[in-house]
């Protein structure tokens, strides 16, 4: 049997639809004979026969009329595919999902994609919370497309860029001595309750190795895995410690002051995705995260009155 193609099928819905070979020609741009033609040679590759002659037009038999049931199905199909193609072209259609350490999944990240959906309000958007390791994993496995953590990111073969770099606040009771103060040397924290991470972590081992180099000892009593555990500790009156510039306390709680820290301690924040993998939506969610998070406020000099 021969194969019948597409401007056969295309020809055939035109002249059932119109019932008339000629005027299926002036629809398609093509002669009439042209039309017969390709009827003759759809008839041939389907096997039975498809019309009967008639004056004034072409009369379908009813085994060409149970056909063009199917024929009409695949072309609202293809109407529907062309209709999916331009909303996923105009990002009126599509999703993307980020994995993110919870520092940036409760902190920077939902202001820019609060930001990102008011330009954007059919994408859907997934955020993950995850531990430092772990998003780069996501990302590789596909799992998310794109990832926000903590620079360096160890063990990924993606593209990893950077996103911006901020010092390390000094965060202590609003009431506390260092209120007055423009910043906090490290000096400052000699024999100070001192809220810490835990030890085998980056930023644990970064800390302590400046106050090493520095002399200065710290009363290490209490710690906690994150920073928001650290806030609520040092909130609670149990020390000062040093956090990240971007944790989502620095606007949210007024018992809370921060500080800028010396020697300084840089905390940088990158972005992993390999671009010319993403879908069209996650694609523009990744150049928009590139333009705007650079924009972002310095979250510790956001609210007024929270160092008096």
């Amino acid at each position: 049997m021969k194969r019948f193609n597409i401007r056969q099928v295309e020809a055939f819905r035109a002249v059932i639809t119109l019932g008339s070979m000629t005027k299926a020609a002036e629809l398609l741009g093509i002669s009439q004979p042209a039309v017969s033609r390709l009827m003759i040679d759809f008839q041939e590759a389907v096997g039975f026969r498809l019309f009967r002659k008639q004056r004034g037009g072409a009369e379908p038999t009813d085994d060409a009329r149970r056909l063009y049931e199917q024929v009409d199905k695949l072309f609202v199909g293809l109407e529907e595919l062309n209709h999916q193609v331009h909303a996923i072209r105009s990002l009126t259609s599509g999703s993307v999902s980020v994995a993110a350490m919870g520092l940036y999944a409760n902190g920077l990240l939902p202001d820019i994609i609060a930001r990102f959906r008011s330009r954007f309000p059919d994408i859907s958007i997934r955020l993950d919370s995850l531990p430092q390791d772990r998003v780069a994993e996501w990302v590789s496995s596909r799992r998310s497309d794109i990832g926000i953590a903590s620079l360096p990111i160890s063990n990924s073969t993606l593209v990893v860029s950077g996103l911006m770099r901020r010092p390390a606040l000094c965060v202590f009771p609003v009431d506390h001595e260092f209120a007055g103060r423009e910043t906090i040397h490290a000096s400052d924290i000699a024999g100070c309750s001192f809220v810490s991470f835990p030890r085998g972590t980056p930023f644990r081992f970064e800390i302590d190795a400046l106050f090493e180099r520095a002399g200065v000892d710290r009363l290490m009593m209490t710690e906690a895995t994150t920073h928001e555990a650290v806030c609520n500790l040092v909130e609670a009156g149990l020390g000062v410690s040093i956090v990240s510039p971007y944790s989502p306390h620095l606007r949210r709680n007024p018992r809370l002051g921060f500080k800028p820290f010396l020697p300084a301690i840089p905390i940088a924040i990158g972005i992993i995705a390999d671009e010319g993998d993403l879908s069209v939506a996650a694609r523009e969610f990744y150049r928009f995260v590139l333009e705007h998070i650079g924009k972002q406020p310095s979250p510790g000099a956001a609210r007024p009155g929270a160092d008096k």
